[in-house]
Formats: C-alpha cells, structure tokens, sequence
C-alpha cells in the first residue's frame, strides 16, 4: 500500500474485494434510513393491502354475469336481464378504475419514499467517505466511488421502496387467493399448492449462479468508470504523449468486458426466467384442465371456474415474481453490501471523549517518537522527533519517498502516528477536537486543488463568509491580487475544472490565499514549489516570504532553494532524521544536505533574480511589513 510520498502507478485501477455481507447485517445498515420515512411506508402498506382487496374483487362481476345472466337458474330467467348487465359492467369498471387509483397513489407514495431515502443514503456516505482514512482513497478508483455514489444506491432504493413492498403485496395477494380458493374447492387449491415447491427447487437451483455472474458485472462496471475517470483526469498527459488512439482503445476493451458481463448476467437471468415461466405454464394448463372437468362433474359453477381461471393467472403473476425475488435480492445484495462495507469502514481521525477545545499555539507543535506505517505496510516514519517554536519556520527536506508528506499529514492530524505522539503546547492532537485544530493548523498541498467556481469562492473555501475585502487582502499577502485583476471578470472570474486554465504559480498562490484567509497561526506547506519553472517559482517563494511572516510554518520541501533561510532545517531519510541544522551547518557538515545542495547547485546562499534569498521565520517576522486586516463587513 503506497503512501502520499509514492506516487501511483499510471494504468492501475484495482477495486478493493468486499467481503458477502449476512441479509441481516445490510437490513441493520439501511433500516435506519427507513426509520424517518414510517409514515410514507405505514401509507404504502396500506395502500398495498387496499389494493389486495381490490384485486381479489376483480372477478367477481365476471362470476355473477356467468351463474346469473349467461347460465342462469330457472328462478332468475325472468329478471331483468339488461339491469343486471348494466351493474355488472359498472362494477367491472368500478374496479378496474378502483385498482388504478390505488396502484397509483401506491406508486407516488413509494416514489417519494425511495427518493427520500436513495437521497439520505447517498448523504451519509459522502459525508462517510470525507472522513475515511487517506490510503482507503488511495487504493479505491475515484470512479468506484462515484459509482458507489450513484447507480449502487439507486439499485439500494430500488430494493427497499420497491422490490421489498412489491414481495409483501404479492405474498398478501397469495394468501387472499389461496383462502378464497379453498372455499371454493379445496381439492383444487391443492393441486395448485404442489405446484410451488417446483418453483421453489427451480430458484434453488439459480440462486448462486445468478450472484456469482451479478457481482462480476458490478465489479466491471466500477472498473469501468475508475479508468474512465482516470484517464479524463490525464487527459493532458495523454493528449502530450499522443496517446489518444491507446486510451480510446483501453476504454473499448474494458467496456466490451462490461457489455460481456452484463449479457452473461441477463442470460442467466433469463433463462431463469423461462424456466420458472415453464413451470407455470405447466401448471396452468393441467389446473384449468382440471377445472373443467370439476365443472362437468358439477362439483363447480361456470362462474366458479371464472374465479378460479382469473386467481389462477393472477396466482402465478405474484409467484413469479415472488420465485424471482432471490435473484433480485442478489443483484441488489452486491451494490447493497459495497455500500454497506464503505459505511462500516472507521474514520480515519475521530474526537477522544472529552476532547478539549485546541487554543492558540503558545509554545510549540512538536513531534515526539513518532512512528507510522500504513496497513500491511513497511514503516514510513520511525522514531521522528521534530520540535517547531512558536514564530519559527521549520524546513523539513529530503528525497522522494523519505515520508515528508505523512509528516504534513501528521501534523494537520489527517493521520494519528502509529506510535509516538503529535503535541501542540504539549497537548496530544488526539486529546484535541478537530474542529479546533483546523482553524489552528492550516495545509497548503503539493496539488493546488481548485474547484470550478469562482476566483472568490475558491480563496474563500474556508471562511465562506468572508467578505470581498477580506478575500482581496488575502490574495495581496499571496501576491495573487494583480493577476486575478487581469482575468477577464476579477474575483467572480470561474476557473476550470481542477484550476487548468491557471498556471501552476498562479493556482498555488490561490491556494496560498485561500490558507491566509483561514488565517491560521500554524501553516504547514507541502511541497509548495513542485513541478513549477524559475519564475513561477520565485514568485512562490516571495509570496511564501510574506504569508509566513509572524506565523509558526512548517515547510516541507525537496527544492534547497525553499528551505536554506528557514530557522531550523530537518533531513529526513527512509523515515528516519538523519541530520538537523541551519543551511550553513548542515553544508559545512557534507552530509546528505550537502549532497543535495550540490545536486542543485547550490553551495551556499543563493541569490535572488533581486540579488537577496527569500526570507523566513523569525528575521521576516522583522523585514517585511504586514499591511493591516481590513475590518470584516
């Protein structure tokens, strides 16, 4: 398992295996997201068992215009045979339009029911997964989030508001039909109840093959979707290296695989549905054949036979679709059970009992023993102590992969250490809320991360509220002001999806602006100069020069040229501090700083493109002048 100093492997898109989940623990999940929708569900029930009752009256008419009208007794020949038609046809449409009323207000009710709980289901596990570990979004594609997000708990609502109701309105339907058939003819109603364990033995036989190929074709889809995501994500990449005809290529093979697996799903599904249809079929033909030979016995009226001909098709339709609902319940019960294992996963920080408010830093934010690894995985830190004063600027320096962006990490508490301690004033950030610790410890990331809004409203990400001059001073101390004037609409100018028509200087002095409006007394910056040419870089850096004056920074850097003014520096190196110092000491030293320096070319203090370094902790606190906080409005 990687951690955020090792980058991910292009191409590689593998979902994470979720184990089969009991019927009881998935009904444990999402009953609760039932729970506050009891009285559209009390509504729906009723609704179903109305229209039981009104499908059992169906046939009826039918019986009294046989026994009374087409064949009558002697007694009733002379009746008045074109009033009697008149009611009969009346209650027949009564019924019928009776039976469309309550199928669709049951259907409206299960409608907003669904919706409602589809909607409470998909808040609750995007708010859960804002709060999962960083490596389980690291190995999880963000398409088979998405996807999880989406299709997965549609297919969730379909099986709590519809398939589930659906199931006990034709389990009611059956046992009306079997107790009026009962009274009708027993030995009828028993022929017909020896067909159901035919039906019973054929689902039997279905039932795991149905899930096996059902959880193959989700497990494509979300494949599908995560490289798709993946590779519009680096489309630029892709469009750079001319590999356009490669990815279309990629994206064809993996959604003929779905299309595959998808049409191995619905053959099987079908020819579990022909063979329950046979079976019913069967079953039909010999009952009505019996039916009438009860009939020529007298033993039933012509009209009885009615009642049972009309039960009888609408007996097999609920059974059926009863015989079929193992096979639902399994494809549901795939997308059910992702869902599920995603909301039963633990956040990765969560608040002690009595976790206490955190204050403004006073003396330090330190490091004591730390140690960290991800799951199943080598040490990433081992025994890290590293101690930053209030109003200094720590640089921490070292190669790729040596573990200086967990320490990031640790520090914001987007992580607790595996061992060993984070302490702010002493405190363990454990022993602190969360909420508390983000307005004392701001993150800038290596990735500039905008939305698509506006200018505005991406430096004021944190501070919503914040009013247009706040936004604008923020955007000064990150020397951002000048070329978000020059956009075509200012500050309401909409930058583009993940900041691309920005230049990467442009897009982290943004995100600089955006940590400066939070206005945190701790900011810890992540690899702020990566992937940037001299010019943006030095723009950067100035701008870092005035948002660390008078604050307590952290800088986390593999570029000397960024870390050789801080007041302390730290090397770090498989995970281990292998040397501390200033510039000048660690140089002087020839160790691995040294050696670093030398490979980019810098031996000693290096000049600016205006003949000084940039300057940080305590001696910028000093330079440069901080303009004044324009009072909110």
């Amino acid at each position: 398992m990687r951690g955020p100093d090792a980058p991910a492997a292009p191409g590689t898109a593998a979902t994470s295996a979720v184990p089969v989940m009991p019927a009881r623990v998935i009904l444990r999940t999402f009953g609760p997201f039932l729970r506050p929708q009891w009285p559209g569900c009390v509504l729906a029930g009723l609704l179903s068992v109305a229209g039981t009752g009104v499908a059992l009256l169906k046939p009826w008419p039918l019986k009294f215009l046989f026994d009374e009208v087409l064949l009558p007794s002697g007694a009733r020949v002379d009746q008045d045979v074109q009033g009697i038609l008149l009611l009969v046809v009346v209650a027949l449409a009564g019924v019928a339009i009776l039976d469309s009323l309550v199928g669709a207000a049951r259907t409206y009710t299960l409608t907003v029911v669904g919706e409602r709980v589809a909607a409470a289901i998909r808040t609750r596990l995007y708010d859960h997964l804002q709060r999962l570990p960083l490596s389980y979004h690291e190995r999880t594609p963000t398409g088979e989030l998405t996807t999880r997000l989406t299709g997965d708990v549609d297919k969730v609502r379909g099986l709590l508001t519809g398939t589930l109701v659906d199931a006990s309105t034709n389990i009611l339907t059956l046992a009306g039909m079997a107790g009026v058939l009962l009274v009708l003819d027993w030995q009828l109603s028993l022929a017909l109840l020896l067909v159901l364990p035919v039906l019973l033995v054929t689902v039997a036989s279905f039932r795991r093959r149905i899930r096996s190929v059902e959880e193959d074709a989700r497990e494509v889809e979300g494949d599908l979707a995560a490289m798709a995501q993946e590779s519009l994500v680096a489309v630029k990449l892709v469009k750079a290296t001319g590999r356009e005809e490669h990815e279309a290529r990629r994206f064809r093979d993996r959604s003929t695989a779905s299309v595959a697996a998808v049409l191995r799903a619905t053959r099987t599904s079908a020819v579990f549905g022909g063979a329950v249809d046979a079976v019913v079929a069967v079953a039909v033909a010999g009952l009505v054949w019996l039916g009438a030979q009860r009939v020529l016995a007298g033993a039933l009226t012509p009209g009885d036979l009615v009642i049972f001909t009309s039960y009888l098709r609408d007996f097999f339709g609920p059974t059926r679709a009863l015989s079929k609902l193992p096979a639902q319940l399994a494809r549901a019960g795939v997308r059910a059970a992702r869902i599920a294992d995603t909301l039963h996963r633990p956040p990765a920080v969560v608040d002690r009992p009595g976790a206490q408010v955190a204050g403004r830093p006073r003396e330090s934010l330190s490091m004591d023993g730390v140690g960290f690894a991800y799951t199943a995985g080598p040490p990433v830190l081992r025994d890290v102590d590293v101690t930053v004063p209030v109003g200094t600027t720590v640089a921490v320096v070292g190669p790729t992969g040596a573990g200086k962006s967990t320490i990031a990490a640790l520090l914001c508490r987007l992580q607790d250490p595996t061992s060993g301690r984070v302490l702010l004033d002493g405190v363990d950030l454990r022993d602190l809320t969360s909420a508390s610790l983000r307005r004392q410890v701001g993150l800038v990331l290596q990735e500039a991360l905008l939305f698509r809004a506006s200018v505005r409203e991406n430096i004021a990400y944190a501070r919503p509220d914040a009013s247009l001059e706040e936004v604008q001073h923020a955007a000064r101390l990150a020397q951002a002001h000048d070329f978000v004037l020059a956009l075509p609409a200012g500050y309401d100018t909409v930058i583009a999806e993940r900041g691309t028509t920005l230049s990467g200087g442009q897009r982290q002095r943004l995100a600089l602006a955006r940590a400066v409006l939070q206005d945190p007394p701790v900011l810890v910056l992540d690899e702020p100069t990566t992937g940037l040419d001299a010019r943006s870089e030095h723009a950067v850096l100035r701008a870092l020069e005035r948002v660390s004056a008078g604050r307590t920074t952290v800088l986390i850097t593999h570029r000397m040229a960024a870390a050789m003014t801080a007041d302390e520096i730290v090397v770090l190196d498989e995970g281990r501090v292998v040397e501390r110092g200033t510039h000048h000491s660690l140089v002087a030293g020839g160790g691995l700083y040294a050696e670093m320096c030398r490979l980019q070319g810098l031996t000693g203090r290096q000049p600016d493109a205006h003949g000084s370094a940039p300057s940080y902790g305590r001696h910028a606190a000093r330079s440069v002048a901080e303009p004044a906080r324009p009072t909110p409005t």
